[in-house]
């Protein structure tokens, strides 16, 4: 059988375990009333804080998130339905953690709110993971979606023939089926896929171009691999030479199938020619493959977003390189001539200075295009505007000074051990402020040669060492107090937290941890343990006068009692001018000697209570049939005469102490009559089971209240409905429970089916050798 306080323990282990806070609050006044040792742990902040703090909890959530987080809760509050909720935390060390927040509101009958119960866990490892995975995402999107047609270079031929493909992007086998490399190896191919009836036109458009010097757009039919009809928006610009000869289309194809069979679909291909032109984030330009052939050839119109005209950066390299920031400009010019005669990929960073005098940050990147049998052809490059991530570098180096200073300015130790098994860790680093905590400097303690275990106190060395053991073989955190010995020999308790850090293949890193100085709080929880064991001293002695004084008074009552009435009745007897009939002089010679009876029983209680309570009390163990036993005690007893007994006590034997036994009923029968009308009735039941024997005792009078049920059984203890006149000494039913104990068994008091208290005592059939 579970005891309470088995099951209490028993929850309080789950909730400990629980790698989640766990948390109630008031719902009418949002306040925590309980927040788990978790807390701690994971927060940095001690369960108390958020108890006697109304506004702790809010106050630590992150500025940004901290209105959406608090109303969202107070709407489910308000509403009873439970919430899900995720946001940032600030911890006491000053770094974030991300918390999903799930809970629950509980209401009354009436259905109105009467608590909040929830769990805190922490996500930031899943929320880190998420925005890394979004910025990949941001990335590629940027590159590839943003780009949604297939951009081409074709050359220009003499007299009417189609030109060559030189170049084209990996869309094409999205699109149309074919892979790129298809369309190179056969530069004409792609007149074999446009359709029949739309081949002679788009030729013609072609030429009709290239004699006008104007940019080519066609829209026309093309054959898919799988034979898909596929309508390609097909849009190019004669790039020429410094003379101005033609030297190849650069071009641009979208397949617009969806857009020609919508009604719109002219408005709607030229909105997706313009978003593709006029809202591409960079600027794309393209550069003969030597600056004397003619420089930079190409930029789009993007360009003028730096407040400068495509045709201002046409020509050699000395013109674009004339924008570049002159701190810049001779590294740039430098690594723009090395590629240009290397043929390596170029890339680079660099400040461009606008119209408007400003500066931004961009990325260059270029590659050379060769043709089929590795001639070199051109440049082509793209100019990405970075300003916006070399100032979150600078924010950065910015934040790591602060983290630096905050970390080296805040009233703890901050530490890094490297990993590996076998003996103590080698100390990376250790913050300045271990000097003024043990005298010691950080170089003293990042020696090859681990000073730490030599400064942890003698009595904690082998435990703490343990502990961190423990904590390499499990790679789990590591939270431990213990003393150390400072350099002038003082003694300071440190809070040891520490936990493994990890690369993103959850391979070990490093020991990341800190040293709080706990030296005042544990002489205050010393004072505060003194001052707990003085109390409780002092409300023993409390409790002790209060059973004196209440023992004094019930035994003063109860042997006043019977004396008065032995005196009484004998003085009776002893007068000479009354005249008693016989009949009536053994009927007070009676009533004294019941009185008598009464009186040694109670002596008796109190000289066996003292004797059990010092431990000289041994029972005198015979096989006995319980049910027999009770049979006749209860029919022979003069406590219940004129009440109402129901017995069913079947035979079943166990080895006990008769008179112990017979002591047990006596007294829960005295109890039963004392607590119950008259008219009452009283149940004695014995109950065999395989091991064990039970006596019942059982009345339909007013019961026994829960919180009651274990005190009653204390000496000098009596039950709320005690008779005033007859309140009794208290020490019946602690009789019950010592002989019950004495027996190796039990007595407890519980319910009964019907109403009414149901007294029962366990007896082994075979006591235990104890």
């Amino acid at each position: 059988m579970t005891t309470p306080g088995a099951e209490l323990r028993r929850l309080r282990s789950l909730v400990a375990d629980l790698d989640a806070v766990v948390w109630e609050a008031d719902a009418a006044s949002g306040r925590f009333t309980f927040v788990s040792q978790r807390a701690w742990d994971l927060l940095g902040y001690p369960p108390k804080l958020w108890i006697e703090e109304p506004s702790f909890w809010a106050d630590h959530i992150h500025p940004e998130d901290r209105d959406r987080a608090v109303q969202a809760f107070l709407d489910a509050i308000s509403h009873a339905r439970p919430h899900d909720l995720e946001y940032r935390f600030l911890h006491r060390d000053g770094h974030v953690i991300w918390l999903r927040d799930i809970g629950h509101t509980l209401t009354d009958a009436r259905g109105n709110p009467t608590v909040v119960r929830g769990l805190l866990v922490d996500v930031t490892r899943q929320k880190l993971a998420e925005e890394r995975h979004a910025e990949v995402e941001r990335r590629y999107r940027n590159l590839v979606e943003q780009l949604p047609g297939i951009v081409y270079l074709q050359s220009v031929e003499e007299g009417d023939e189609p030109g060559h493909i030189l170049y084209v992007g990996p869309q094409i086998e999205r699109i149309l089926g074919v892979r790129p490399e298809e369309w190179l190896t056969d530069p004409t191919s792609w007149v074999r896929r446009v359709h029949p009836e739309d081949l002679p036109p788009l030729l013609e458009a072609e030429r009709e171009a290239a004699r006008a010097g104007e940019r080519f757009r066609a829209e026309y039919r093309a054959i898919a691999r799988d034979g898909r009809e596929v309508w390609i928006h097909d849009e190019a610009v004669l790039i020429r030479d410094a003379e101005g000869r033609p030297l190849y289309w650069q071009g641009v194809m979208f397949d617009v199938t969806d857009q020609r069979r919508a009604d719109e679909r002219a408005e709607l291909s030229e909105a997706r020619f313009r978003m593709l032109v006029e809202s591409v984030p960079a600027i794309i330009y393209t550069e003969a493959v030597h600056d004397a052939e003619g420089g930079v050839t190409y930029v789009s119109p993007q360009v003028r977003r730096f407040g400068y005209e495509p045709e201002e950066w046409l020509g050699p390299a000395d013109r674009w390189v004339a924008f570049v920031h002159p701190d810049d400009r001779d590294r740039v010019r430098e690594l723009n001539r090395r590629c240009d005669e290397t043929l390596e990929p170029f890339s680079t960073e660099y400040r461009i200075v606008t119209r408007d005098g400003g500066a931004v940050w961009v990325r260059d990147e270029a590659v050379c295009l060769r043709a089929a049998d590795g001639t070199p052809l051109y440049w082509q490059g793209v100019i990405t505007d970075i300003t916006e991530r070399k100032r979150a570098e600078e924010q950065l180096r910015e934040a790591e000074e602060r983290y630096r200073a905050l970390v080296e300015n805040i009233p703890i130790v901050t530490y890094i051990d490297a990993t590996g098994e076998g003996g103590p860790h080698a100390s990376l680093y250790f913050s300045p402020q271990v000097t003024d905590l043990l005298g010691y400097t950080p170089e003293d303690l990042t020696r090859p040669e681990p000073l730490w275990p030599s400064l942890i106190h003698p009595e904690d060395r082998e435990r703490i060492l343990a502990a961190a053991e423990e904590a390499d073989r499990i790679q789990g955190p590591y939270d431990v107090e213990y003393r150390m010995i400072a350099r002038d020999g003082r003694v300071v308790w440190v809070n040891d937290r520490a936990v493994l850090v990890r690369d993103e293949q959850g391979r070990p890193l490093f020991w990341q941890g800190v040293w709080i100085d706990i030296t005042e709080r544990k002489r205050a929880e010393e004072l505060e343990r003194a001052l707990d064991l003085e109390r409780a001293e002092t409300e023993k002695l409390r409790e002790l006068d209060r059973m004196k004084n209440t023992f004094l008074q019930a035994v003063s009552h109860d042997l006043r009692t019977p004396l008065a009435a032995i005196l009484g009745l004998a003085v009776t007897l002893e007068r000479e001018d009354v005249e008693l009939h016989p009949e009536e002089a053994r009927e007070l010679a009676a009533r004294i000697a019941a009185n008598a009876r009464r009186l040694d029983r109670m002596v008796n209680d109190l000289l066996d209570l003292d004797r059990l309570s010092r431990g000289i009390v041994e029972p005198s163990l015979a096989p006995t049939d319980v049910g027999s036993l009770v049979r006749s005690l209860v029919a022979e007893s003069g406590i219940v005469a004129g009440r109402t007994v129901e017995v069913e006590a079947p035979s079943a034997w166990a080895e006990v102490d008769p008179a112990k036994v017979e002591r047990i009923v006596e007294n829960l029968l005295a109890n039963a009559v004392r607590h119950t009308p008259p008219e009452a009735r009283i149940w004695v039941r014995v109950l065999p089971g395989e091991g064990d024997v039970v006596i019942a005792v059982e009345d339909e009078g007013p019961g026994v209240p829960p919180e009651d049920r274990e005190r009653i059984f204390e000496p000098f203890r009596q039950g709320p409905t005690a008779p005033e006149h007859s309140p009794g000494v208290g020490i019946g039913l602690a009789l019950v429970a010592r002989f019950a104990e004495l027996h190796g068994g039990r007595a407890w008091v519980e319910e009964r089916e019907g109403g009414g208290a149901s007294f029962r005592v366990r007896l082994p059939r075979r006591p235990s050798a104890t």
